[in-house]
């Protein structure tokens, strides 16, 4: 195709009428430009599938379905399991109230057998307590399985409330140590509009709280959890009987080792494997507060 002023644009002659070939500097450009388009479809695969909590009911939906985790999902590692079961076993038969549902920790049902028995799970899944319901009635160990009650409950506070949450409690005497039931306790993070009564008002031999999910700010928090495990127990070992073992899950962030810190105390943690604390908690102890060194101190 010839041009007017007699140049060559489209052919295949010399003179300089060719094919521009592109500066090393375009050449980045283009590069840049398409990396950078490639990054935000990428980012918003992500931002739509991939979301902490959608994460989680992914992990969720199909633990059940494969009967278990390996803690990359956010369930229990091995390690962990382990140390959750043999605490259960050391008790068994035993009280036990787990804040919580998943595979891993239905199946404690089974380790806590024998005369006297009793496991209670609390949930705010309806999906996670109808997968527990079926999974339960069959089995081994089926009579002790069969027999835990699942509690399915509404949480209130969302995971980033627990800063203010925990400010609060700490200038509210009514949050200090329990000194009688915990069903009338006035603590705002005491769970006592969310929990059946049958479980405010019992003992408890071991206490378990992975739950609820707890994985984004906007999701319901472990704080009422972890602050009604802690007052259930102080009341459970109170008057000198045995001390009460507590599991707490997922220390690595930042919420449960907080309140972990703050309601059952570092001198009573007797064991730990990954994201996993074990506590026992005693009675005795100063009359109004939790634990003997004062609250953590948060930076």
């Amino acid at each position: 195709m010839q041009m007017s002023s007699g140049g060559v644009v489209g052919g295949g002659g010399g003179g300089g009428g060719g094919s521009k070939v592109m500066s090393p500097k375009q050449v980045l450009t283009v590069v840049l430009v398409v990396f950078c388009a490639l990054s935000f479809v990428k980012l918003l695969l992500l931002t739509g599938s991939s979301s902490p909590a959608a994460a989680a009911r992914r992990g969720r939906a199909s633990a059940w379905g494969v009967g278990g985790g390996n803690g990359t999902d956010g369930g229990l590692a091995p390690k962990e399991a382990a140390l959750l079961r043999s605490v259960v076993a050391a008790r068994a038969p035993c009280r036990l109230l787990v804040f919580g549902l998943s595979p891993q920790l239905a199946a404690l049902a089974a380790v806590n057998a024998g005369e006297g028995a009793a496991t209670a799970f609390v949930t705010d899944s309806a999906e996670d307590a109808d997968s527990a319901r079926r999974s339960l009635r069959g089995g081994s160990a089926a009579s002790a399985a069969a027999a835990a009650k699942i509690h399915q409950v509404r949480y209130r506070d969302a995971a980033g409330e627990a800063w203010p949450l925990l400010r609060r409690a700490r200038d509210s005497p009514a949050c200090r140590r329990p000194t009688g039931a915990v069903g009338r306790s006035g603590c705002h993070l005491a769970l006592t509009a969310t929990l059946p009564r049958e479980v405010l008002d019992a003992r408890w031999d071991v206490l378990v709280v992975d739950g609820p999910s707890g994985a984004a700010a906007g999701e319901p928090g472990r704080m009422g959890a972890i602050y009604t495990a802690a007052a259930l127990a102080r009341a459970s070992a109170a008057g000198g009987r045995e001390a009460v073992d507590v599991a707490v899950h997922d220390v690595h962030r930042t919420v449960e080792r907080w309140y972990a810190w703050e309601y059952l105390c570092e001198d009573n943690l007797a064991a730990a494997k990954g994201r996993l604390w074990h506590f026992r908690v005693a009675g005795g102890g100063p009359p109004d507060a939790f634990c003997p060194t004062g609250p953590a101190q948060i930076l």
